[in-house]
């Protein structure tokens, strides 16, 4: 591993892994939140939270791609982890004593802006290999 892969966003050279470790750190604090509050909720939060941190583990994982090919794979699935995301999200924005508009929004906007860099991500690579 490179010294630019540690955990840390602050030292990665990617804007999509910077944005999405930094979108994972924040679903987490949110689901500990909402964990100590909603227990009827639980499983919700918990599928909110795998799906929010998972965005960034594939586009780590598509770093060490074995190819061009599976490296639009893992990122294809990045964006299926993203979809699933939003479908979590709205779920319990729903209910604003879940989740409040204001970090609705904030979630909502960061996820939008990473499946803007994943898209366009997976375009380029797509166009530069012919796949």
């Amino acid at each position: 591993m490179q010294e630019t892969d540690i955990i840390f966003a602050e030292r990665s050279n990617s804007a999509l892994q910077q944005k999405t470790v930094v979108f994972a750190r924040e679903v987490r604090s949110h689901a500990m939140e909402l964990l100590k509050c909603s227990w009827a909720d639980r499983k919700s939060i918990d599928q909110f939270y795998r799906s929010g941190v998972s965005v960034g583990a594939n586009v780590r994982e598509a770093i060490y791609a074995e190819s061009p090919k599976d490296f639009v794979h893992k990122l294809k699935i990045a964006e299926k982890e993203l979809g699933e995301f939003f479908y979590w999200l709205g779920l319990l924005s729903s209910e604003p004593s879940i989740i409040g508009a204001q970090v609705g929004d904030n979630l909502c906007a960061q996820s939008q802006e990473i499946g803007k860099l994943l898209a366009s991500s997976i375009i380029t690579m797509k166009r530069k290999h012919s796949l």
